[in-house]
Protein backbone atom coordinates (compact mmCIF):
# COMPACT_ATOMS: atom_id res chain seq x y z
CA UNK A 1 0.00 0.00 0.00
CA UNK A 2 1.38 3.42 -0.93
CA UNK A 3 1.12 6.46 1.31
CA UNK A 4 -0.65 9.26 -0.55
CA UNK A 5 0.06 12.22 1.73
CA UNK A 6 3.39 13.37 0.28
CA UNK A 7 5.25 11.96 3.26
CA UNK A 8 8.85 13.24 3.45
CA UNK A 9 11.38 10.42 2.82
CA UNK A 10 13.05 10.83 6.24
CA UNK A 11 9.69 10.54 8.02
CA UNK A 12 8.68 7.56 5.90
CA UNK A 13 11.96 5.84 6.81
CA UNK A 14 11.34 6.53 10.52
CA UNK A 15 7.76 5.24 10.34
CA UNK A 16 8.90 2.12 8.48
CA UNK A 17 11.51 1.24 11.10
CA UNK A 18 11.01 -1.17 14.00
CA UNK A 19 9.79 1.71 16.22
CA UNK A 20 9.42 5.48 16.14
CA UNK A 21 8.68 8.37 18.51
CA UNK A 22 5.42 10.02 17.42
CA UNK A 23 4.49 13.64 17.90
CA UNK A 24 1.24 15.44 17.06
CA UNK A 25 1.39 19.07 15.95
CA UNK A 26 -1.60 21.42 15.72
CA UNK A 27 -1.94 24.79 14.03
CA UNK A 28 -5.04 26.90 14.76
CA UNK A 29 -5.90 30.33 13.39
CA UNK A 30 -7.02 31.66 16.79
CA UNK A 31 -8.40 35.22 16.86
CA UNK A 32 -5.67 37.63 17.92
CA UNK A 33 -2.81 35.13 17.81
CA UNK A 34 -2.14 31.92 15.90
CA UNK A 35 -1.80 28.86 18.16
CA UNK A 36 0.82 26.25 17.33
CA UNK A 37 1.33 23.42 19.79
CA UNK A 38 2.68 19.87 19.87
CA UNK A 39 2.35 16.82 22.11
CA UNK A 40 5.93 16.79 23.44
CA UNK A 41 7.79 19.31 25.61
CA UNK A 42 9.75 22.36 24.50
CA UNK A 43 9.57 24.21 21.19
CA UNK A 44 9.71 22.50 17.77
CA UNK A 45 10.55 24.58 14.71
CA UNK A 46 9.24 23.08 11.49
CA UNK A 47 8.48 24.61 8.09
CA UNK A 48 9.46 28.09 9.38
CA UNK A 49 6.88 27.79 12.21
CA UNK A 50 7.48 27.27 15.94
CA UNK A 51 5.19 24.92 17.87
CA UNK A 52 5.15 25.05 21.68
CA UNK A 53 4.99 21.80 23.67
CA UNK A 54 1.91 21.10 25.77
CA UNK A 55 2.81 17.52 26.65
CA UNK A 56 0.10 15.47 28.34
CA UNK A 57 -2.17 18.52 28.72
CA UNK A 58 -3.22 18.49 25.08
CA UNK A 59 -5.48 16.04 23.29
CA UNK A 60 -6.43 15.57 19.64
CA UNK A 61 -9.27 13.32 18.49
CA UNK A 62 -9.24 12.80 14.70
CA UNK A 63 -11.73 10.66 12.76
CA UNK A 64 -10.77 7.55 10.84
CA UNK A 65 -10.47 7.58 7.08
CA UNK A 66 -13.91 7.35 5.47
CA UNK A 67 -14.63 6.29 1.92
CA UNK A 68 -18.15 7.77 1.94
CA UNK A 69 -16.92 11.32 1.44
CA UNK A 70 -19.13 12.60 4.25
CA UNK A 71 -17.24 15.09 6.40
CA UNK A 72 -16.43 14.15 9.96
CA UNK A 73 -15.51 16.32 12.91
CA UNK A 74 -12.29 16.31 14.86
CA UNK A 75 -11.50 17.88 18.22
CA UNK A 76 -8.56 19.54 19.92
CA UNK A 77 -8.49 19.98 23.70
CA UNK A 78 -6.25 21.66 26.23
CA UNK A 79 -6.52 20.78 29.93
CA UNK A 80 -4.89 22.70 32.77
CA UNK A 81 -5.51 23.99 36.29
CA UNK A 82 -5.42 27.66 35.27
CA UNK A 83 -8.77 29.47 35.66
CA UNK A 84 -7.57 31.91 32.97
CA UNK A 85 -8.42 29.22 30.41
CA UNK A 86 -12.10 30.03 31.04
CA UNK A 87 -11.61 33.51 29.53
CA UNK A 88 -11.13 31.86 26.11
CA UNK A 89 -14.53 30.12 26.20
CA UNK A 90 -16.33 33.13 24.71
CA UNK A 91 -13.94 33.57 21.78
CA UNK A 92 -15.64 33.77 18.39
CA UNK A 93 -13.83 31.08 16.39
CA UNK A 94 -16.43 29.87 13.87
CA UNK A 95 -14.90 29.46 10.41
CA UNK A 96 -11.26 29.70 11.57
CA UNK A 97 -8.86 27.18 10.01
CA UNK A 98 -7.03 24.45 11.90
CA UNK A 99 -4.72 21.57 10.97
CA UNK A 100 -3.34 18.48 12.68
CA UNK A 101 0.00 16.94 11.70
CA UNK A 102 1.55 13.61 12.61
CA UNK A 103 5.32 13.53 12.87
CA UNK A 104 8.20 11.67 14.44
CA UNK A 105 11.11 12.83 16.56
CA UNK A 106 14.56 11.31 16.87
CA UNK A 107 14.19 10.84 20.64
CA UNK A 108 11.35 10.01 23.04
CA UNK A 109 9.44 13.17 23.97
CA UNK A 110 12.02 15.24 22.12
CA UNK A 111 11.84 18.35 20.03
CA UNK A 112 14.16 17.02 17.30
CA UNK A 113 11.52 16.62 14.59
CA UNK A 114 12.34 14.30 11.68
CA UNK A 115 9.32 15.37 9.65
CA UNK A 116 5.53 15.67 9.74
CA UNK A 117 2.56 15.24 7.46
CA UNK A 118 -0.98 16.67 7.66
CA UNK A 119 -3.58 14.14 8.80
CA UNK A 120 -6.62 16.41 9.27
CA UNK A 121 -7.68 19.97 8.55
CA UNK A 122 -10.90 21.89 8.79
CA UNK A 123 -12.65 24.95 10.13
CA UNK A 124 -13.63 25.71 13.71
CA UNK A 125 -17.24 24.84 14.36
CA UNK A 126 -17.65 24.81 18.14
CA UNK A 127 -15.99 25.73 21.42
CA UNK A 128 -16.75 24.26 24.84
CA UNK A 129 -15.31 24.67 28.33
CA UNK A 130 -15.60 21.90 30.88
CA UNK A 131 -14.34 21.86 34.44
CA UNK A 132 -13.90 18.90 36.74
CA UNK A 133 -12.61 18.36 40.24
CA UNK A 134 -10.00 15.72 40.95
CA UNK A 135 -9.22 14.72 44.50
CA UNK A 136 -5.71 13.38 44.95
CA UNK A 137 -4.52 12.56 48.48
CA UNK A 138 -7.21 14.73 50.02
CA UNK A 139 -6.39 17.76 47.87
CA UNK A 140 -8.90 19.29 45.51
CA UNK A 141 -7.67 20.27 42.06
CA UNK A 142 -9.96 21.95 39.56
CA UNK A 143 -9.04 21.15 35.96
CA UNK A 144 -10.36 23.17 33.03
CA UNK A 145 -10.67 21.65 29.55
CA UNK A 146 -11.18 23.87 26.51
CA UNK A 147 -12.28 21.85 23.45
CA UNK A 148 -12.46 23.17 19.89
CA UNK A 149 -14.49 21.16 17.36
CA UNK A 150 -13.54 21.32 13.69
CA UNK A 151 -15.60 20.34 10.68
CA UNK A 152 -13.70 18.82 7.77
CA UNK A 153 -16.18 19.89 5.11
CA UNK A 154 -19.66 21.17 4.42
CA UNK A 155 -22.57 19.77 6.38
CA UNK A 156 -24.33 16.64 5.19
CA UNK A 157 -27.35 18.70 4.22
CA UNK A 158 -25.34 21.02 1.97
CA UNK A 159 -23.47 18.04 0.50
CA UNK A 160 -26.72 16.42 -0.60
CA UNK A 161 -26.46 18.21 -3.94
CA UNK A 162 -23.38 16.11 -4.68
CA UNK A 163 -25.69 13.11 -5.14
CA UNK A 164 -26.76 13.45 -8.76
CA UNK A 165 -30.49 13.81 -9.36
CA UNK A 166 -32.83 14.76 -12.21
CA UNK A 167 -32.95 18.32 -10.83
CA UNK A 168 -29.15 18.58 -10.90
CA UNK A 169 -29.12 17.30 -14.48
CA UNK A 170 -31.68 19.78 -15.81
CA UNK A 171 -29.77 22.68 -14.25
CA UNK A 172 -26.86 21.88 -16.55
CA UNK A 173 -28.81 20.34 -19.44
CA UNK A 174 -32.32 21.87 -19.48
CA UNK A 175 -33.63 19.76 -22.40
CA UNK A 176 -32.41 16.37 -21.15
CA UNK A 177 -35.39 14.14 -20.25
CA UNK A 178 -33.57 10.93 -19.28
CA UNK A 179 -33.98 11.68 -15.58
CA UNK A 180 -37.76 11.85 -15.94
CA UNK A 181 -37.78 8.26 -17.18
CA UNK A 182 -35.54 7.06 -14.34
CA UNK A 183 -37.64 8.49 -11.52
CA UNK A 184 -39.28 5.52 -9.76
CA UNK A 185 -37.85 3.17 -12.40
CA UNK A 186 -36.73 0.67 -9.77
CA UNK A 187 -40.07 0.78 -7.97
CA UNK A 188 -41.93 0.26 -11.26
CA UNK A 189 -39.68 -2.66 -12.19
CA UNK A 190 -40.25 -4.38 -8.83
CA UNK A 191 -44.04 -4.35 -8.95
CA UNK A 192 -45.64 -7.55 -7.89
CA UNK A 193 -48.75 -8.52 -9.77
CA UNK A 194 -51.42 -10.25 -7.74
CA UNK A 195 -52.84 -12.62 -8.49
CA UNK A 196 -49.98 -13.85 -10.60
CA UNK A 197 -50.85 -13.85 -14.31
Amino acid sequence: MDLTRNTPPALLAALSGPFFYPVVLVDVDWPGSRIRAHSNAGPITWDSRTFQGVGKFGNVDVPGEAMAGIPEDFRMSLTCDLPELATYADTVIRGRAGSVYLGATASRGGSDLIGAVEIASGTCDGLALRSEVEGDDGQTVILYTLTVTFSTGPSYRSMAAIAHSHEDQIRSYPHDTAGEHLILAQANAEKTLWPAP
